[in-house]
C-alpha cells in the first residue's frame, strides 16, 4: 500500500499541477508530500508558519496545525488521517490525506458524478435497544422523530426515500447494509445521539468511514481492511463535510467536527453514506434541544441541506 502511494505522489500529483513539481519523501513508512507545493500549486495564497498554516483561494480557507490530525476548512474541523508533520518550517501532507480528505472538499470534480435519485435514512437503535439514556428521553425516539422529518423535507425536496424503521423497532446492524442494497439507494445517512460521562460535552460530529490503511479518529492501530465502503472513500468525506457545515450553520451547535471510524452500518453499505451523531443527550442543555419540535427542524434541514449541496457538486454534467 504505502509503495503505491509512493507511486501516486511521484506521478499523479505533479500532473495535478500542471507537472509542477512536487516534493515527496516518506515519513516512518507513510508517503507524504510537500503541503506548501500542493495549496501554492493549485492556485492557494500560503502563509507557512512555524506551527501551522493556512491556505485560502476563492471559496475556501484551510488551516493545519504542526503535529496534529486535526485540520479545518471554512471553519469546519476536519479530522485527517495522518498528522500534518513539519521539517523545520515546511509541512508534509500524508498522500492518503490529500486524496481522501482535501481535494474531495476543494475538488468535487474529482469525486464520482451520479444522480442521486433514492436516499436511505437509518435512524439508530429501536425496539429493546434504547441507545443512549437521557434524563427524561431516549435516543431511539429521537432519531426516529429527526429521521421521519429528514424524509418528509427530502421527499418534498423530490427525493424518494426509503428509512430502515418507521416506528419503535430494532433492526439488526447486520441487515442495514442489505436493505441499502434491496432498496438500490445511491445516499445514505445513519442518525445517532451521543451521550459522554461528562455532561458539559455538547455539539454535533459527523463520520465518514475510515480508509484502509489508515487509524479511525478515536485512535487504535491502522487497519489495513477493504470494506465495500471504502470504494466511496472521496464521496464519503465530501457528503459529511457538506453535512456538517450545514449542521453547524441551522443549529450554531458546537462543532466536533468530520471524523472517521469504522461502524458496521458504513462498513457495508456500496453507497456514499454517513452517521450523524447530531447532540449529546447527556447534556442537559443539548437534551431538552433535541426533543423540541423547532429545534428538530433545525437539524432535519441542516442534514437535508448537505445532502442537496453534496448532490449539486456530483451531478452529471
Amino acid at each position: 500500500m504505502f509503495r503505491f502511494g509512493l507511486l501516486i505522489c511521484g506521478i499523479l500529483l505533479p500532473m495535478l499541477l500542471n507537472a509542477a513539481p512536487v516534493r515527496q519523501k516518506t515519513i516512518q513508512k507513510i508517503p507524504y508530500c510537500s503541503l506548501q507545493d500542493m495549496l501554492l500549486g493549485n492556485g492557494f495564497r500560503g502563509s507557512f508558519y512555524k506551527n501551522s498554516s493556512t491556505g485560502s483561494k476563492k471559496g475556501f480557507h484551510c488551516t493545519f496545525q504542526r503535529n496534529q490530525r486535526r485540520m479545518t476548512c471554512n471553519n469546519v474541523n476536519i479530522e485527517l488521517l495522518q498528522p500534518t508533520v513539519y521539517d523545520g518550517v515546511h509541512p508534509w501532507l500524508s498522500v492518503m490525506d490529500w486524496y481522501k480528505t482535501l481535494r474531495p472538499i476543494l475538488y468535487p470534480v474529482t469525486v464520482p458524478r451520479k444522480k442521486i435519485s433514492s436516499i436511505m435514512i437509518d435512524m439508530g437503535h429501536g425496539g429493546g435497544d434504547p441507545g443512549a439514556m437521557g434524563v427524561f428521553s431516549k435516543e431511539k425516539m429521537i432519531t426516529l422523530r429527526v429521521g421521519k422529518r429528514v424524509a418528509e423535507i427530502l421527499r418534498a425536496s423530490g427525493f424518494k426515500v426509503h428509512m430502515t424503521r418507521n416506528s419503535d423497532v430494532q433492526v439488526p446492524l447486520s441487515r442495514i447494509g442489505q436493505l441499502q442494497k434491496r432498496h438500490g439507494s445511491d445516499l445514505f445517512v445513519s442518525i445517532h445521539v451521543n451521550s459522554a460521562k461528562n455532561r458539559s460535552v455538547s455539539g454535533v460530529e459527523t463520520f465518514c468511514l475510515t480508509p484502509a490503511g489508515a487509524a479511525s479518529s478515536n485512535g487504535g492501530k491502522p487497519s489495513a481492511v477493504l470494506y465495500p465502503g471504502n470504494k466511496n472513500d472521496p464521496a464519503n468525506m465530501l457528503l459529511a463535510w457538506n453535512i456538517q457545515q450545514s449542521l453547524l450553520r441551522r443549529t450554531k451547535a458546537a462543532d466536533r467536527g468530520v471524523k472517521r471510524a469504522r461502524f458496521l452500518v458504513l462498513r457495508d453499505i456500496t453507497v456514499p453514506g454517513v452517521l450523524v451523531e447530531i447532540g449529546f443527550i447527556s447534556n442537559r442543555a443539548e437534551e431538552r434541544k433535541l426533543n423540541d419540535k423547532q429545534y428538530i427542524d433545525k437539524i432535519a434541514y441542516g442534514i437535508v441541506d448537505g445532502i442537496i449541496g453534496f448532490c449539486r457538486s456530483t451531478k452529471p454534467r
